[in-house]
């Protein structure tokens, strides 16, 4: 083996990027594996080892300004430097002029800015649990800032090696206000978290770093890994999908996506207060991304252009299936209505969901308090509590509508995205709903599976900030992620409707405020509707069983 370690590629502005190569003694020139990474380059595992072995070179970058890299790090903005690192690649003699990449989180934001300015040479990427636009589900989340994540990782990668956070004390540090401050309350002074707060609406900043806005640009075969209860278990959906209808050529062709029932971290059994099984362990993940690599920069005929586009976990059945399609083409869309009998709060309540609209009563109401916000309990967060988790404690709060269905006599599959059309009031200009689908058990558990979030001064678009007049009812859409779980005999749909998930989410202080300087905070008063007039409902993708 042949080894350089601490290599200067030089990018376009004169700025050195410390790589670390390695080559197979003979035989070449070789295929390329490129990671890209802010986390350090100086691990090299049984993975890359393996490609190194069937020889391929193997590529490991230091992101500007971490580690032994030159320059400033500026998080999430990657391109151009992969462009110039492939060119540089494509450019040894060592060097075949074929590239793939590789990596997951960070490490596929690095793949997809790179695809989409077209380096030649590039011919396939691999990138797992990765959103698709850092408004939409990274930095904010549909506009609402990702509180724990930003401030968690955003800490996390300060300086050139990162820095620990043992010490710091969080919950002080989360209800901090104003937020632009928060890095300094943490001990920090991030100009990039200051930046992520400067754009409180979707604008040009945001859509210069979007994966989806830069679908066009992306031309090579893309095979993405993800979970259900991953931060960006959507975005890798929406990558998929947007993919597949915009991108180039040879990527709408060639998309395959692997959804296993994990979070962050892909390929266990065990995910929050769920085993899933022994079969929810891919023990071929990494030969199967690697298969896909050796196809489409190698051209091995090995098949794996072949294989089904859509491979998911199916949770409750605890099952693998392939799929051609996705939404699934027999998705049938159905709505189940909220009814109560005026006192759905808590789930000692009267809120019911069922097939057909009730109107006992036409409303229920509620008082979101931002100084005593209802807190994250799993789900598909990052930097908090993940994973699914039984939300009975929440469910026991005041502030939390409970809507439950009867008990299921046969199995129901909801596979796909999910949405809440809520028709709601409030007393405030400004605040939050968040719609959230639970399985409940036979013993009562209520497990999470996918919630969304709507801040209402984007209720007519993440561009524009509309203030709301109070006391009006206004129709709300919220975009509830996605999850894929058979509802078994006995378990019965539970959706919760609330005003915060905290620290997931930043509090809404009710008050209008900007989101990086508002301090004043302001109980709201919450009124969900449901009656013939106004017929919230929650919205299922459910997939007819034979």
């Amino acid at each position: 083996m042949i080894q350089m370690i601490d290599v200067p590629v030089a990018m376009r502005d004169g700025v050195h990027l410390s790589t670390d190569i390695r080559y197979p003694d003979a035989g070449g020139p070789f295929p390329v594996l490129l990671i890209r990474t802010p986390y350090g380059n100086s691990g090299f595992g049984e993975p890359e080892a393996s490609y190194l072995r069937d020889g391929w070179a193997v590529a490991k970058q230091d992101c500007r300004g971490r580690f032994d890299s030159e320059g400033r790090f500026t998080p999430l903005l990657e391109a151009p430097d992969g462009y110039d690192t492939i060119a540089w690649l494509t450019a040894q003699p060592w060097c075949n002029g074929r590239v793939g990449m590789t990596g997951g989180s960070y490490n596929g934001l690095t793949q997809f800015t790179a695809a989409w300015m077209q380096p030649p040479g590039l011919c396939a990427i691999t990138p797992s649990v990765m959103g698709h636009d850092l408004f939409k589900d990274l930095v904010y989340y549909n506009g609402v800032f990702n509180l724990s994540l930003a401030i968690g990782w955003g800490t996390g990668v300060a300086g050139r090696t990162g820095q620990g956070n043992e010490t710091t004390r969080w919950e002080k540090v989360h209800r901090h206000l104003p937020l632009i401050t928060m890095d300094e309350a943490a001990g920090y002074h991030l100009d990039y978290f200051k930046e992520w707060l400067s754009h409180p609406v979707y604008d040009a900043a945001w859509a210069a770093a979007s994966v989806e806005q830069h679908f066009a640009g992306i031309d090579v075969p893309t095979f993405q890994v993800g979970g259900w209860y991953d931060v960006y278990s959507d975005g890798v959906f929406h990558n998929f999908c947007g993919l597949r209808q915009r991108g180039g050529p040879r990527a709408r062709a060639q998309q395959r996506i692997l959804v296993g029932p994990w979070a962050h971290g892909l390929n266990t059994r065990t995910t929050g207060q769920i085993d899933f099984g022994e079969s929810a362990v891919v023990g071929d993940l990494e030969a199967m991304k690697r298969a896909w690599l050796d196809h489409w920069v190698r051209n091995q005929e090995n098949g794996a252009e072949n294989a089904p586009p859509v491979r998911i976990f199916v949770m409750g059945e605890n099952a693998w299936r392939d799929e051609h399609e996705w939404p699934l083409a027999r998705t049938r869309a159905t709505d189940m209505f909220l009814s109560s009998g005026g006192a759905a709060n808590s789930l000692f309540g009267n809120g019911a969901l069922g097939l057909t609209p009730q109107h006992a009563a036409a409303e229920d109401r509620y008082v979101y308090d931002p100084e005593n916000p209802t807190p994250t309990l799993g789900g598909a967060g990052l930097v908090c509590l993940n994973g699914p988790t039984d939300h009975t404690p929440i469910e026991r709060r005041d502030d939390v509508l409970v809507y439950t269905s009867d008990a299921l006599d046969r199995p129901l599959e909801v596979t796909g995205f999910v949405k809440m059309t809520l028709f709601a009031t409030s007393d405030a200009i400004d605040t939050d709903f968040i719609a959230r689908l639970c399985d409940v058990y036979p013993d009562g558990r209520s497990i999470i599976l996918c919630d969304g979030v709507m801040r209402t001064r984007f209720r007519d678009g993440l561009d524009q900030e509309r203030m709301m007049e109070p006391g009006k009812v206004y129709e709300f859409r919220i975009d509830m992620s996605v999850t894929s779980n058979v509802f078994l005999p006995g378990h019965r749909l539970r959706l919760e409707i609330t005003s915060s998930c905290f620290p997931r989410f930043n509090r809404n202080l009710n008050t209008g405020e900007p989101i990086a300087t508002g301090t004043r905070l302001q109980a709201a008063r919450q009124t969900v509707h449901h009656s013939p007039r106004y017929p919230s409902h929650l919205t299922l993708p459910v997939i007819p069983r034979g």
